[in-house]
Protein backbone atom coordinates (compact mmCIF):
# COMPACT_ATOMS: atom_id res chain seq x y z
CA UNK A 1 0.00 0.00 0.00
CA UNK A 2 1.33 3.36 -0.68
CA UNK A 3 1.41 5.83 2.16
CA UNK A 4 -0.82 8.84 1.32
CA UNK A 5 0.33 10.94 4.31
CA UNK A 6 3.26 11.27 6.85
CA UNK A 7 2.79 12.68 11.04
CA UNK A 8 5.22 14.90 10.57
CA UNK A 9 7.40 16.39 14.50
CA UNK A 10 5.53 20.01 13.95
CA UNK A 11 3.26 20.11 17.51
CA UNK A 12 0.02 21.30 17.91
CA UNK A 13 0.26 24.74 19.62
CA UNK A 14 -2.04 24.08 22.18
CA UNK A 15 -2.40 20.06 22.25
CA UNK A 16 0.83 18.72 22.57
CA UNK A 17 -0.86 15.16 21.73
CA UNK A 18 -1.37 16.28 18.34
CA UNK A 19 0.86 16.33 15.19
CA UNK A 20 0.42 17.72 11.82
CA UNK A 21 0.24 16.07 8.28
CA UNK A 22 1.78 16.08 5.53
CA UNK A 23 0.80 14.56 2.46
CA UNK A 24 3.12 12.25 0.50
CA UNK A 25 0.47 12.12 -2.79
CA UNK A 26 -2.07 14.37 -4.47
CA UNK A 27 -5.27 13.97 -3.46
CA UNK A 28 -7.21 16.23 -6.95
CA UNK A 29 -10.65 16.02 -4.68
CA UNK A 30 -9.15 18.17 -2.04
CA UNK A 31 -6.98 20.81 -4.04
CA UNK A 32 -4.68 18.65 -1.73
CA UNK A 33 -0.79 18.35 -3.72
CA UNK A 34 2.19 16.10 -2.07
CA UNK A 35 4.20 17.76 0.41
CA UNK A 36 1.53 19.99 1.42
CA UNK A 37 0.73 20.11 5.23
CA UNK A 38 -2.61 18.83 6.52
CA UNK A 39 -4.35 19.18 10.07
CA UNK A 40 -3.43 17.04 13.05
CA UNK A 41 -4.35 13.79 14.45
CA UNK A 42 -2.77 11.61 17.67
CA UNK A 43 -1.90 8.78 15.73
CA UNK A 44 -2.00 6.84 12.45
CA UNK A 45 -5.24 4.88 12.99
CA UNK A 46 -7.19 8.50 13.34
CA UNK A 47 -6.84 8.92 9.38
CA UNK A 48 -6.66 6.10 6.96
CA UNK A 49 -4.16 5.73 4.32
CA UNK A 50 -6.54 4.60 1.50
CA UNK A 51 -9.55 6.38 0.07
CA UNK A 52 -8.83 10.16 -0.17
CA UNK A 53 -10.12 11.34 3.03
CA UNK A 54 -7.86 14.02 4.35
CA UNK A 55 -7.57 16.18 7.60
CA UNK A 56 -6.81 20.05 6.29
CA UNK A 57 -6.42 23.39 7.63
CA UNK A 58 -6.27 23.19 11.40
CA UNK A 59 -9.10 20.40 11.97
CA UNK A 60 -8.07 18.01 14.71
CA UNK A 61 -8.93 13.51 14.92
CA UNK A 62 -7.89 12.42 18.21
CA UNK A 63 -8.19 10.15 20.87
CA UNK A 64 -9.85 6.87 18.92
CA UNK A 65 -11.88 9.21 16.22
CA UNK A 66 -11.72 7.65 12.66
CA UNK A 67 -11.82 9.08 9.52
CA UNK A 68 -11.56 7.46 6.15
CA UNK A 69 -13.31 6.77 2.95
CA UNK A 70 -13.43 10.13 1.33
CA UNK A 71 -13.99 11.52 3.99
CA UNK A 72 -13.06 15.36 4.81
CA UNK A 73 -12.34 16.99 7.94
CA UNK A 74 -10.77 20.92 7.84
CA UNK A 75 -11.58 24.33 9.28
CA UNK A 76 -11.23 24.11 12.96
CA UNK A 77 -13.35 20.95 13.23
CA UNK A 78 -12.76 18.14 15.61
CA UNK A 79 -13.22 14.63 15.84
CA UNK A 80 -12.93 12.64 19.16
CA UNK A 81 -13.95 10.09 21.28
CA UNK A 82 -14.65 6.96 19.11
CA UNK A 83 -16.93 8.82 16.64
CA UNK A 84 -16.49 7.65 12.86
CA UNK A 85 -16.38 10.25 9.72
CA UNK A 86 -16.76 7.95 6.63
CA UNK A 87 -18.15 7.69 3.14
CA UNK A 88 -18.19 11.33 1.47
CA UNK A 89 -18.81 13.15 4.86
CA UNK A 90 -17.59 16.36 5.40
CA UNK A 91 -17.00 17.96 8.84
CA UNK A 92 -15.87 21.70 8.99
CA UNK A 93 -16.31 25.10 10.45
CA UNK A 94 -15.84 24.80 14.55
CA UNK A 95 -18.25 21.64 14.32
CA UNK A 96 -17.52 18.30 17.17
CA UNK A 97 -18.31 14.93 15.92
CA UNK A 98 -17.44 12.65 19.80
CA UNK A 99 -18.51 9.93 21.62
CA UNK A 100 -20.02 7.73 19.25
CA UNK A 101 -21.56 9.85 16.94
CA UNK A 102 -21.43 8.30 13.32
CA UNK A 103 -20.79 10.30 10.13
CA UNK A 104 -21.40 8.63 6.60
CA UNK A 105 -22.67 8.75 2.71
CA UNK A 106 -22.70 12.66 1.77
CA UNK A 107 -23.77 14.26 4.56
CA UNK A 108 -22.40 17.81 6.00
CA UNK A 109 -21.64 18.84 9.28
CA UNK A 110 -20.50 22.60 10.20
CA UNK A 111 -20.77 25.75 11.91
CA UNK A 112 -20.43 25.71 15.27
CA UNK A 113 -22.57 22.10 15.45
CA UNK A 114 -21.80 19.40 17.62
CA UNK A 115 -22.86 15.57 16.95
CA UNK A 116 -22.49 13.26 19.90
CA UNK A 117 -23.38 10.40 21.74
CA UNK A 118 -24.34 7.75 19.42
CA UNK A 119 -26.09 9.84 16.90
CA UNK A 120 -25.89 9.32 13.31
CA UNK A 121 -26.26 11.88 10.57
CA UNK A 122 -26.30 10.37 6.64
CA UNK A 123 -27.75 10.14 3.28
CA UNK A 124 -27.15 14.45 2.77
CA UNK A 125 -28.91 15.79 5.60
CA UNK A 126 -26.88 18.77 7.23
CA UNK A 127 -26.47 19.85 10.71
CA UNK A 128 -25.17 23.43 10.94
CA UNK A 129 -25.19 26.54 12.91
CA UNK A 130 -24.97 25.85 16.54
CA UNK A 131 -27.31 22.60 16.73
CA UNK A 132 -26.68 19.62 18.91
CA UNK A 133 -27.89 15.60 17.19
CA UNK A 134 -27.12 13.39 20.26
CA UNK A 135 -28.19 10.32 22.00
CA UNK A 136 -29.74 7.69 19.64
CA UNK A 137 -31.01 10.90 17.04
CA UNK A 138 -30.62 9.87 13.35
CA UNK A 139 -30.91 12.86 10.54
CA UNK A 140 -30.77 11.68 7.30
CA UNK A 141 -32.58 12.32 3.66
CA UNK A 142 -32.29 15.96 2.76
CA UNK A 143 -33.37 17.03 5.95
CA UNK A 144 -31.41 20.25 7.88
CA UNK A 145 -30.93 20.78 11.20
CA UNK A 146 -29.87 23.96 12.24
CA UNK A 147 -29.84 27.10 14.03
CA UNK A 148 -30.00 26.20 17.88
CA UNK A 149 -32.05 23.16 17.31
CA UNK A 150 -31.59 19.62 19.33
CA UNK A 151 -32.49 16.54 18.31
CA UNK A 152 -31.77 13.54 20.78
CA UNK A 153 -33.09 10.55 22.30
CA UNK A 154 -34.18 8.55 19.43
CA UNK A 155 -35.84 10.79 17.36
CA UNK A 156 -35.31 10.75 13.57
CA UNK A 157 -35.10 14.04 11.28
CA UNK A 158 -35.20 12.92 7.45
CA UNK A 159 -37.21 13.33 4.01
CA UNK A 160 -36.81 17.37 3.74
CA UNK A 161 -37.66 18.11 6.88
CA UNK A 162 -36.22 21.42 8.89
CA UNK A 163 -35.76 21.91 12.43
CA UNK A 164 -34.15 25.17 13.34
CA UNK A 165 -34.54 28.11 15.87
CA UNK A 166 -34.49 27.14 19.39
CA UNK A 167 -36.88 23.95 18.21
CA UNK A 168 -36.33 20.45 20.20
CA UNK A 169 -37.17 17.31 19.01
CA UNK A 170 -37.17 13.89 20.98
CA UNK A 171 -38.34 10.74 22.73
CA UNK A 172 -39.37 8.53 19.50
CA UNK A 173 -40.68 11.23 17.67
CA UNK A 174 -40.13 11.48 13.62
CA UNK A 175 -40.16 14.55 11.57
CA UNK A 176 -40.20 14.25 7.80
CA UNK A 177 -41.10 15.00 4.45
CA UNK A 178 -41.65 18.49 4.33
CA UNK A 179 -42.42 19.23 7.89
CA UNK A 180 -40.90 22.27 9.11
CA UNK A 181 -40.09 22.50 12.96
CA UNK A 182 -39.29 25.60 14.18
CA UNK A 183 -39.67 28.82 16.78
CA UNK A 184 -39.35 27.13 20.52
CA UNK A 185 -41.78 24.30 19.30
CA UNK A 186 -41.13 20.76 20.93
CA UNK A 187 -41.73 17.42 19.12
CA UNK A 188 -41.62 14.44 21.30
CA UNK A 189 -43.15 10.97 22.52
CA UNK A 190 -44.04 8.79 19.64
CA UNK A 191 -45.23 12.00 17.56
CA UNK A 192 -45.01 12.58 14.17
CA UNK A 193 -45.47 15.59 11.85
CA UNK A 194 -45.29 15.21 8.02
CA UNK A 195 -46.02 16.44 4.35
CA UNK A 196 -46.16 20.35 4.56
CA UNK A 197 -47.21 20.63 8.19
CA UNK A 198 -45.07 23.38 10.44
CA UNK A 199 -45.18 23.51 14.22
CA UNK A 200 -43.75 26.87 15.53
CA UNK A 201 -43.86 29.09 18.44
CA UNK A 202 -43.99 27.39 21.71
CA UNK A 203 -46.33 24.68 20.59
CA UNK A 204 -45.99 21.19 21.56
CA UNK A 205 -47.37 17.66 19.64
CA UNK A 206 -46.45 14.81 21.78
CA UNK A 207 -47.81 11.40 22.83
CA UNK A 208 -49.04 9.50 19.71
CA UNK A 209 -50.04 12.61 17.89
CA UNK A 210 -49.98 12.80 14.01
CA UNK A 211 -50.02 15.89 12.22
CA UNK A 212 -49.62 16.37 8.48
CA UNK A 213 -51.13 17.66 4.99
CA UNK A 214 -50.88 21.39 5.90
CA UNK A 215 -51.38 22.05 9.10
CA UNK A 216 -50.08 24.96 11.20
CA UNK A 217 -49.63 24.52 14.71
CA UNK A 218 -48.39 27.50 16.55
CA UNK A 219 -48.60 29.73 19.81
CA UNK A 220 -48.53 27.59 22.71
CA UNK A 221 -50.80 24.74 20.92
CA UNK A 222 -50.74 21.30 22.98
CA UNK A 223 -51.05 18.31 20.45
CA UNK A 224 -51.59 15.25 21.94
CA UNK A 225 -53.11 11.96 22.47
CA UNK A 226 -54.32 9.37 19.73
CA UNK A 227 -54.85 11.95 16.65
CA UNK A 228 -54.28 12.25 13.58
CA UNK A 229 -54.69 16.17 12.59
CA UNK A 230 -54.54 17.09 8.85
CA UNK A 231 -55.67 20.28 7.37
CA UNK A 232 -59.01 19.48 7.51
CA UNK A 233 -58.98 19.00 11.22
CA UNK A 234 -60.84 21.70 13.17
CA UNK A 235 -58.99 22.97 15.85
CA UNK A 236 -59.86 25.48 18.18
CA UNK A 237 -57.91 27.82 20.49
CA UNK A 238 -58.13 30.57 22.49
CA UNK A 239 -56.35 31.96 25.75
CA UNK A 240 -53.85 29.51 25.48
CA UNK A 241 -56.51 26.45 25.71
CA UNK A 242 -56.23 23.87 22.41
CA UNK A 243 -59.28 21.94 21.37
CA UNK A 244 -59.83 18.95 18.77
CA UNK A 245 -61.05 15.74 18.16
CA UNK A 246 -58.72 12.50 18.45
CA UNK A 247 -59.56 9.12 16.10
CA UNK A 248 -62.07 7.81 18.47
CA UNK A 249 -64.04 11.01 18.08
CA UNK A 250 -63.40 12.38 21.99
CA UNK A 251 -62.47 15.56 22.54
CA UNK A 252 -59.13 16.65 23.73
CA UNK A 253 -58.56 19.75 25.62
CA UNK A 254 -54.43 20.46 25.39
CA UNK A 255 -53.90 17.53 25.06
CA UNK A 256 -56.41 15.53 27.50
CA UNK A 257 -59.47 13.88 26.97
CA UNK A 258 -62.61 15.67 28.31
CA UNK A 259 -66.07 14.35 29.40
CA UNK A 260 -67.63 17.26 28.70
CA UNK A 261 -70.14 17.95 25.70
CA UNK A 262 -68.82 19.42 23.01
CA UNK A 263 -71.01 22.19 23.01
CA UNK A 264 -70.07 22.75 26.48
CA UNK A 265 -66.47 23.35 26.29
CA UNK A 266 -66.56 24.88 22.96
CA UNK A 267 -69.05 27.38 23.79
CA UNK A 268 -65.80 29.50 25.24
CA UNK A 269 -63.60 28.42 22.09
CA UNK A 270 -63.09 30.58 18.28
CA UNK A 271 -62.38 28.42 15.57
CA UNK A 272 -59.14 29.53 13.89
Amino acid sequence: MTLKYEITNNQHPIDVRLFQIRALRDIPRYNVKAGDLGGYLEHEGNLSQEGDCWIGNDACVYENGEVFGNAHIFDQARVFGVAQVCENAHVFGGALIYDRARLYNTCAVFDYAQVYGNASVYSIAEVSGEAHVYGGAHVYGSSQVYGNAHVFNYAEIHGNAQVFENAWVHGRAWVTEEALIFGDAQICGDAQVSDHAQVSDHAQVYENAQVYGNLRINENMQIAGQCSLTQSTEIYYVDGVTAYFDKFEKLLVNGTRKHKTHHETLARLKLL
